[in-house]
């Protein structure tokens, strides 16, 4: 048992200087991320070796939320692959955090609520929602009601979210 400790004590250790040494040298101002974070990219992005954070200029910025995105590329050794844009959004209920992948057209690739501590509207959360804002790009409206459907229970996170996605995509856009 203690043999074991130790190996995973030193996997640990090694998996953290290969992941400072690869911060320090040469990523473009990367994104801490977790291996968790990093497995959902991959599983989008099987490519994906670096996510750079880029500036969002003030002129681009949401004006309804102001500095509450995040806005990362995602790339390997050929170039860019696709954008990340963490949202910090309200609903009824309280915060709430998604996270929308994009690909180099705009079009969404998934949507994932990173947080959700709130009982009322935590459907949001359930992939038969998520699920139908892929393949929506920057022609389509991305609407409760018209062409996405609100989760019962749920209906203000799922308009709040909606709008969040819309926003991800024109932020992009701009």
């Amino acid at each position: 048992m203690l043999k074991m400790l130790l190996q995973f004590t030193l996997f640990l250790l090694v998996a953290a200087a290969i992941t400072t040494l690869a911060m320090v040298s040469g990523c473009n101002n990367p994104v801490a991320i977790s291996a968790l974070q990093m497995d959902s990219v991959h599983e989008i992005f099987p490519s994906a070796t670096v996510i750079s954070k880029m500036s969002i200029s003030r002129d681009v910025e949401t004006p309804t939320r102001p500095g509450n995105h995040i806005v990362s590329e995602i790339r390997d050794s050929s170039g860019s692959l696709g954008y990340c844009v963490e949202s910090k959004l309200v609903s009824r209920s309280g915060p709430f955090k998604i996270r929308v992948f994009l690909d180099q057209q705009l079009v969404v690739k998934r949507v994932i609520v990173t947080s959700y501590p709130w009982e009322r509207g935590r459907d949001v959360r359930k992939r038969a929602f998520r699920s139908q804002f892929e393949g929506k790009g920057p022609e389509d409206s991305i609407e409760i009601g018209k062409d996405i459907d609100a989760m019962t229970g749920a209906t203000i996170s799922s308009r709040v979210m909606s709008e969040g996605v819309r926003e991800a995509i024109k932020l992009l856009a701009k």
